[in-house]
Parts: C-alpha cells; sequence; structure tokens
C-alpha cells in the first residue's frame, strides 16, 4: 500500500512533496488527529448515522489513523481525481470520495483542537476585537483560485473573473506580521471586487479596526475614507491617469519610498498565502462543485500553514 512506502521515505524533502509538511509536523497532528476521529464516530452513534462504534473484528482499507491522516494529507497536497486516489488507496471513485468527506471534517476538529485553525465568521466589531486582541498591525488581501466552469449560465457568469480571465473563487484572509493567519472569510464568486467583499463582510459604518493599523494594496481603493475614521489604513499610492495637463504622469520619490516600505510588510501575507497554495487543492483548477468541501479547501491549507510556522 502506497503508506508503507511513505513510511519508508528517508528524505524529508520527499515527505513534504507527499503531505505537504515534514515528517515531525505529521507525527504531531497525528493524535490529535486520532481523537477528533473517535469523537466523530461518537456524533455519528449518536446521530443514528451508524449502527456501533467499531472496537475490533476485521480491518477495513485504513488500519490505523496515521494511514486515515495520511490519505487526506496526500489528497490535500497532491490533488488526484477520486479514480486516482482509488487506485492508489485500493478504493472505488465513490468510497474514495465517501472517505475524504469524512477525514476532511476529522482533520478540520483536529486542527481546531490544536488552535491552529483561522477564524471563519466575523459577526461584529466585538469579535474582531477579541480575535484581534493581541495585534494592533495586520495586513488583509483577497485570495483567488482558479474552479471548474458552472454548469447553470447565470452562476458561470457570476463566477467569471475578468481579472484572471477564467472562473474563480475568492475570499479575504487577514494576517498578521508573523505570517499567521488570523481569518479566512466565506466564499465568494470570481466576479465580485475586493473591496466589495471587504464592505459585505464588515459593515463600513461599524467601528471594525478601531486603533488598528491596516495595510491594503490598490484593490481596496476607498477604505482609507470608509474605514479609516478611527483607525489607520495604509494603501500605497496610485499613479495619476494621463491628461492633457499631464501628459506623463508619475509618483513622486517620497510617494514611491513610501509604496517601496509598505510592499515590504504587505510581502508577509503573500508568503501566508503562497503557503496555503503549497496544497495542489488551491494551486490547480479545483474540479469539485461541493461548496462546503471548496470552503475546507481554503480552511484546511489556512490550517495546516499555520501549523507549520508555529
Amino acid at each position: 500500500m502506497i503508506y508503507e512506502d511513505f513510511q519508508n521515505i528517508k528524505i524529508d524533502r520527499m515527505v513534504k512533496a507527499v503531505i505537504g509538511m515534514n515528517r515531525e509536523k505529521f507525527d504531531s497532528l497525528a493524535p490529535y488527529f486520532s481523537t477528533a476521529y473517535r469523537m466523530t464516530q461518537e456524533e455519528q452513534y449518536q446521530n443514528n448515522e451508524i449502527k456501533r462504534i467499531p472496537t475490533g473484528g476485521r480491518q477495513g482499507v485504513f488500519t490505523s489513523h496515521e494511514e486515515r491522516l495520511f490519505f487526506v494529507l496526500f489528497y490535500l497536497k497532491t490533488y488526484p481525481t477520486f479514480d486516482v486516489l482509488g487506485f492508489h488507496f485500493g478504493l472505488t471513485a465513490g468510497h474514495a470520495h465517501d472517505y475524504l468527506k469524512l477525514f476532511t471534517q476529522v482533520l478540520n476538529r483536529a486542527l481546531y483542537d490544536m488552535d491552529m485553525l483561522p477564524e471563519q465568521e466575523i459577526e461584529s466589531p466585538e469579535d474582531i476585537r477579541q480575535l484581534l486582541d493581541k495585534y494592533n498591525d495586520i495586513i488583509i488581501d483577497g485570495v483567488e483560485s482558479r474552479r471548474a466552469r458552472p454548469q447553470d449560465e447565470e452562476h458561470q457568469k457570476a463566477c467569471y473573473s475578468g481579472k484572471k480571465k477564467c472562473h474563480t473563487v475568492k475570499l479575504l484572509v487577514i494576517s498578521d506580521h508573523q505570517r499567521k493567519l488570523l481569518f479566512v472569510s466565506p466564499l465568494f464568486d470570481g466576479s465580485v471586487h475586493d473591496y466589495t467583499m471587504m464592505t459585505s463582510l464588515f459593515d463600513p459604518a461599524l467601528p471594525w479596526f478601531d486603533n488598528l493599523t491596516v495595510r491594503l494594496d490598490l484593490g481596496f481603493l476607498g477604505a482609507e475614507k470608509d474605514y479609516g475614521i478611527s483607525s489607520n489604513i495604509l494603501l500605497p499610492h496610485k499613479k495619476p491617469r494621463k491628461s492633457k495637463k499631464n501628459p506623463c504622469p508619475e509618483l513622486t520619490d517620497a510617494q514611491k519610498k513610501e509604496n517601496r516600505m509598505l510592499a515590504k510588510t504587505r510581502i508577509i501575507v503573500e508568503h501566508a498565502i503562497g503557503g496555503m497554495k503549497h496544497f495542489y487543492c488551491l494551486a490547480h483548477r479545483i474540479r469539485n462543485r461541493s461548496i462546503s468541501l471548496i470552503n475546507l479547501f481554503f480552511s484546511l491549507p489556512a490550517g495546516l500553514w499555520n501549523m507549520k510556522i508555529s
């Protein structure tokens, strides 16, 4: 079985290429995954989703929690089709899908127990104050990944990104200056602008970012007017438009210097997003159509990235 071959790998670089983390991180995650799996089984039994909690008898395809954890990490990192995934693990495509659906929920619970998952719902300014209690300087950016073209005509128009020239899903992330992802928003269609996502999540009429420094890019133009009353919104200077009065528009040397300084600090969130996309479920075109599973494709890599840098 592929897991037995994985156990024999001695080179850490190859381990990372297969599951997206080194063996030390894998071993530290396994006990939390095991506990989360048992708790999930107990909930399934109480909800009459399974008839009994297995305690012995004939072993199934997976004989240990480490194999189950390897299965879901291998999928997130390499992102094969369910036919290929089933081929590697001796399963049909349907069973591979069912196991993945279960194990992603278990992994989500394990990362939550480890306090590695970013927040996904913020309903009030008080919620964001609790989340950012230790931070006074944050970075917000948009994340965009390609997805399969929706079959519904209206939905495919909403998902079409003119910037990427393909169908995408988008969301917002908040990062601190240690590259930790603090917040991952719900999904938006690819045609939605970054600043529109921000205003729909954080009503400008409320004091979301009181006494905070928020670093943004030019995709959030207008934020300094809407949110800058009680907070420090930092945006790069935009190059003036070409006109008859200004045929050669240029930024001043001072403005260019300020833009470079802001870019040096904002690159941190780009590193965090790159860490998420180290998992090919985000780097490649998303083939899955289940919204709940696509949401996990963003939150799980974010939690695994936080675990990697912890």
